[in-house]
């Protein structure tokens, strides 16, 4: 740590980002005031509130994702005199989004857009409020009446209570909040848990690190940079009040990539379609819902682009094993029916998609993925695997409902695409928007007051593994369901679909604690929900026919030559 410090006084340049020490963030902002550093390599952690005159010069590398991200880095620099901004793009960048640079550069910025209706966001501004009210002796159990807009909210701050009985969804973000919940909670990723970054010898902090970032950047075994300095990711201890990344010194030389996996489970049913969007056709729909979203790290790349795989490192190391992160959100999901949709046509329209969305509508690039596989769709119970679908969400905690302008700017979001694929002239993206436009101009907007997908049924179903089923894996301690808000956890035994049992419906063997000891019993798989401890449970994909657990088979690659069927 010592060379860390040194570096701090010494180095005529410094990275700069959230997730640094507060001491260590003043000694930077102190040195670029004073002059003594030349300058630094900054996230978008510089882009607000820092007033620095003595910034001459403003180098981006790439163009700005947003207008407004665009307009607070040209404003960092000369603000007392001359400045320069300089953006480092490929000769087209701005013709791609259909603009010249002056162009770009005197539009106004995109709207902002905000959704209260974030159950998680909710709770924590409960807690602050309960605080509050205890320490200034309001013995009232119902919010003011300045909060009577915020859908829920009542019920939500029941719970946020002293002695309020929570479901287990909210267990993490009143851990988060502790005692000093005005302190505890960030302002953004506010149901996230954080991470500290220790040094495994000395249990020294150096850093702290959000859950989604800690899968990208602090995976076992990851190599992770702060300041000057490279580290191995040796431990994650998650156990305790304050989780922590353990990390050791190694070579700066060493470089590691993430191997992550998404399974999105999107609930199309009439409570899970939200506000009835939906729209749909002969051979497909487009629709808003709720989804449940796990994203696992399965291990990692080195430099030489040789796969560690977890399975096997931990044999050796039980340190090095999958970390996991589940969350509940919003998102839409495209669904076409057609032997073109799949493959690369169908990755490379789901990444092209997210990214004009992100970039019309002033969306940070961090705040909403995509997927195009491990896909899970639920009607009325079911749930298959399906090839010919993606879906693009909100990776905010709870969800913002960002994607909800997606859903209803759709048809625009296809036209600012089908513009970029023909600056680009490339032919296959050509080709996808140009098919997957055609198929959506034939959706119409469902069946008044019903909101669920009406062909999705057994008889009629043409998914690609519709066998394949993700459920938790045997021995995963999870919670179950009762009355209200009530939970219990419980250990599961085994998944089970019998066609005698609630029509096929899937559910779950599993292990109850009692007074007289432990029992057995049936539950559907709907009451059934992980809990807190992302330690204590784990997913798999499960083959009802052939009771084993196994991967589904990879989507066949049509390379995106094959035309649409008439």
């Amino acid at each position: 740590m010592k060379d860390e410090k040194n570096a701090l006084i010494t180095a005529e340049v410094l990275p700069y980002r959230a997730g640094f020490e507060a001491d260590d963030r003043r000694a930077i902002e102190r040195r670029l005031r004073d002059g003594t550093l030349r300058g630094v390599v900054s996230t978008s952690a510089l882009e607000l509130g820092i007033d620095i005159p003595s910034l001459r010069v403003g180098i981006n590398l790439g163009v700005p994702a947003t207008r407004k991200a665009y307009r607070q880095r040209l404003g960092r620099v000369g603000r007392r005199g001359p400045g320069v901004f300089v953006v480092i793009a490929p000769h087209n960048a701005f013709q791609m989004y259909g603009t010249s640079f002056r162009d770009y550069h005197d539009m106004s910025v995109e709207p902002s857009y905000l959704y209260l209706d974030n159950r998680f966001m909710q709770f924590a501004h409960a807690r602050c409020l309960a605080v509050e009210l205890e320490s200034l002796g309001d013995p009232s159990t119902t919010p003011p009446r300045v909060f009577a807009c915020l859908t829920r909210f009542r019920d939500v701050h029941k719970m946020a209570r002293p002695g309020g009985n929570r479901p287990p969804e909210f267990d993490d973000v009143a851990k988060i909040g502790g005692d000093t919940p005005h302190h505890g909670y960030p302002l953004r990723n506010v149901g996230e848990a954080s991470f500290q970054i220790t040094m495994c010898r000395t249990s020294e902090k150096i850093g702290e690190v959000i859950h989604t970032q800690a899968l990208r950047e602090c995976y076992p075994g990851a190599t992770y940079f702060h300041l000057l300095r490279a580290y191995k990711v040796a431990a994650w201890w998650t156990s305790g009040f304050n989780p922590s990344i353990r990390v050791t010194p190694t070579a700066p030389t060493r470089s590691t990539k993430p191997k992550i996996t998404t399974w999105v489970n999107a609930a199309l049913t009439p409570d899970g379609i939200l506000e009835n969007h939906i729209t749909q056709g002969e051979h497909g729909f487009l629709a808003e819902c709720q989804m449940q979203v796990t994203e696992s790290v399965k291990g990692y790349y080195d430099g030489k682009n040789q796969f560690y795989d977890y399975r096997e490192l931990q044999q050796k190391n039980p340190n090095m094993r999958p970390r996991s992160r589940d969350f509940r959100t919003s998102g839409i999901v495209l669904y076409i029916n057609r032997d073109w949709f799949k493959g690369s046509t169908k990755k490379v329209f789901a990444a092209r998609l997210r990214e004009v969305f992100v970039r019309e509508y002033s969306i940070s690039t961090q705040d909403v993925h995509s997927a195009d596989t491990n896909i899970s769709l639920r009607n009325r119970g079911e749930n298959w695997v399906r090839g010919k679908c993606i879906v693009v969400y909100d990776e905010i905690y709870g969800s913002l409902r960002l994607t909800e302008k997606l859903y209803l700017e759709f048809r625009r979001v296809l036209d600012r695409l089908q513009a970029e694929a023909d600056c680009e002239k490339d032919e296959n993206l050509k080709n996808a928007v140009a098919w997957v436009r055609d198929e959506v101009s034939k959706f119409d907007g469902g069946e008044e007051g019903d909101g669920a997908v009406a062909f999705l049924d057994d008889s009629q179903s043409t998914s690609l593994h519709q066998d394949y089923v993700r459920v938790f894996t045997p021995g995963s301690v999870v919670c179950r369901r009762q009355k209200g808000p009530m939970v219990v956890d419980v250990k599961i035994i085994e998944p089970i679909v019998d066609p005698e049992m609630f029509d096929g419906e899937l559910l779950y063997l599993i292990e109850v604690p009692q007074k007289s000891g432990r029992i057995k019993q049936f539950v559907r798989a709907s009451l059934i929900e992980p809990s807190a401890d992302a330690d204590a449970w784990s997913y798999a994909w499960w083959n009802p026919r052939t009771q084993m657990y196994e991967e589904p088979p990879e989507e066949e690659d049509d390379g995106g030559l094959n035309a649409p069927a008439d």
